[in-house]
């Protein structure tokens, strides 16, 4: 079955599937249209963050380790087992959020995932790559932290690990690809190459993070997300994103890591004003940089991985200007005087974009490569 022929293929559309159905049905549940659940919330965080980002993640690191590594890819019963325990966990999340099985069937993947993924890189040897699956395992532990023991404290650690996660590869492959598209085309002005500023933004990045998990939005780490804001943005603006316009896949990329800087200075503000809130940094990461970042590195994948041009289309332009413009309603909600209505709209656009990924990934997925 074509399907189970690569992991990009089954996780990847499904994965936009499920975004894009999930958050209509917790918007049910905020307008108090449906009472089943005793706490949606729970799940509405649970699944955006441990739900959607671990199958991007395993659809992207069993895709690109072969490549990373030189290993073979994962067999189509790996791959199928993978997807089920996932799929499984979706079901049993949403039956009872609060049920130890479900619990158990969901805490299982991430580290599955974590081990396989370092089996892999330590057999080839793959060094620079081990902090990308220990990253993956400490999300299964502020997964742990979040199901059974301080759901706070689990909801920052899992957006604080997945912003480093998105620093790094979001920052590995926005310059390395739009690089190579301009020396296609004769460029001599190319993104600037890894040096100080991207360290510095990586280590400031890292910093925020881990005293955002430790301190919390004291002032301490509004001081390191204001530095780390800064750092970022200036590490973005060397990597010539507005030459890159023509191509909506390239300029997608630099869109989506721009949300990364963005987030920390929500969190700049939260820490050290009241002109933010930690809901919006949340949904900042989450729904503006985890979602546009890796519906743009899923695209890329199936596109390339299949043997097609990886070239974007108008299609692909509506439904990534709809993902951004989702995130812009949803953070931006809480400074209006009616934010509900903003939640519901930002909701609506964000999961027709997504809805909109899956039918331009599933042809793909079901098709031999070309």
């Amino acid at each position: 079955m074509t399907l189970l022929t690569g992991a990009y293929r089954l996780f990847f559309p499904f994965t936009a599937l499920f975004a894009g159905t999930a958050i209509p049905i917790w918007l049910i549940y905020h307008a108090g249209l449906v009472e089943r659940m005793n706490d949606p919330l729970l799940w509405h965080q649970h699944e955006m963050l441990w739900g959607y980002l671990p199958a991007a993640l395993a659809g992207f690191l069993f895709t690109a380790i072969p490549n990373w590594a030189g290993r073979p890819a994962l067999g189509p019963k790996s791959v199928a087992g993978l997807f089920a325990l996932w799929l499984t966990a979706r079901i049993a999340m949403f039956a009872a959020p609060e049920g130890a099985l479900s619990h158990t069937v969901a805490l299982a993947f991430l580290p599955i995932v974590a081990l396989l993924a370092l089996r892999e890189l330590i057999a080839a040897r793959n060094r620079r790559n081990y902090i990308v699956a220990l990253v993956v395992l400490g999300m299964g532990l502020a997964q742990a932290i979040f199901l059974m023991a301080d759901a706070e404290l689990g909801l920052t650690m899992g957006f604080a690990l997945a912003f480093v996660l998105m620093v790094h590869i979001g920052g590995r492959v926005t310059p390395a690809f739009s690089r190579n598209w301009l020396k296609k085309r004769g460029e001599d002005n190319l993104p600037a190459a890894f040096g100080p500023v991207d360290q510095a933004a990586i280590g400031l990045s890292a910093a925020a993070a881990a005293s955002w998990i430790t301190l919390g939005a004291q002032t301490a780490t509004g001081i390191l997300a204001a530095l780390a804001t800064i750092a970022l943005a200036l590490r973005l603006s060397r990597w010539r994103g507005f030459a890159v316009t023509s191509e909506p896949l390239l300029f997608a990329q630099h869109a989506g890591y721009a949300w990364l800087p963005l987030s920390m200075a929500l969190l700049a503000m939260a820490s050290l004003t009241d002109v933010a809130n930690i809901g919006q940094v949340h949904h900042a990461l989450g729904v503006g940089a985890i979602g546009t970042i890796t519906v743009i590195v899923m695209l890329r994948a199936l596109l390339g991985h299949s043997g097609r041009p990886i070239e974007g289309n108008r299609f692909d332009r509506v439904f990534l200007n709809f993902l951004h413009i989702g995130a812009v309603l949803r953070v931006t909600a809480d400074w209006t005087g009616d934010p509900a209505h903003f939640y519901y709209l930002g909701g609506v656009f964000w999961s027709v974009g997504m809805i909109c990924f899956f039918i331009r990934a599933f042809p793909i997925a079901l098709s031999p490569r070309v």
